[in-house]
């Protein structure tokens, strides 16, 4: 129940089922999964996410550049799995305060320019199965992800906020690995501290937006062209 998955290549790999709802219904466990990259996968992770977990879905959020620079890894030789680089272009920064910088990369995923509403409409569309997504670290473009996603099935703001800040137990293992990785080492060079620290307020003001500028989630959803069928997929799918 919305715990960590033990794997040795990916550090921020976990399952969002046992989330409650508002309403008193919960996620079901083992449909859908959040992760950093899955380019460092072992074939022991393969095997178990292939036969144990099931996993016939990846939507990974990175960069088309990033995905070309640093790989898919092993999962895209499993045939059976289906995989969609859906882009999550984060806002531009340039000239903003460093102690602003997340809120507003945070909050420019909810633009029309951004790709929130393909990614979600992705994973409506493997949700037939078991399911991931993840970026780079599993936090950010992730982290909002989850986020609008779960508000749309109606999980309850402090479970959201709490699952999010989950990430960071792994942030530590993952800025060791990064310094070895040299896109991503470059980018730690350049970024302010606050880009690899897991604080929940900029993803707080992304709920809030929801409500304060859109009139809800799923008034967000329809407002960026999302059909309601989608989202009543997935709470089909993956509430219980």
């Amino acid at each position: 129940m919305n715990g960590a998955l033990v794997l040795e290549g990916a550090y921020n790999f976990r399952d969002l089922g046992g989330l409650r709802t508002r309403d008193g219904h919960q996620l079901r466990s083992g449909r859908v999964f959040r992760s950093d990259t899955l380019q460092a996968l072992t074939a022991a992770d393969v095997n178990h996410l292939r036969a144990v977990v099931g996993l016939r879905g990846v939507v990974d959020l990175r960069l088309g550049e990033e995905v070309l620079s640093e790989g898919r890894g092993p999962l895209c030789e499993v045939t059976e799995v289906r995989y969609a680089n859906t882009p999550l272009d984060m806002a531009a920064t340039n000239g903003v305060a460093p102690e602003d910088v997340m809120r507003r990369l945070y909050l420019g995923c909810l633009s029309p320019e951004a790709s929130l509403v393909t990614a979600i409409e992705q994973l409506s569309e493997m949700a037939e199965h078991p399911v991931v997504f993840h970026c780079a670290a599993g936090k950010d473009r992730t982290g909002v992800l989850a986020a609008v996603v779960l508000r749309m099935l109606n999980v309850a703001d402090e479970y959201i906020v709490g699952d999010y800040m989950k990430s960071a137990e792994a942030m530590p293992r993952m800025i060791e690995r990064f310094r070895t990785w040299p896109r991503y080492r470059d980018h730690m060079e350049q970024a302010p501290p606050q880009a690899y620290a897991v604080e929940p307020d900029p993803l707080i003001e992304v709920l809030n937006s929801l409500d304060r500028d859109y009139g809800g989630v799923h008034q967000w959803a329809t407002s960026h062209g999302m059909r309601s069928e989608k989202i009543e997929r997935l709470a089909r799918l993956w509430v219980e």
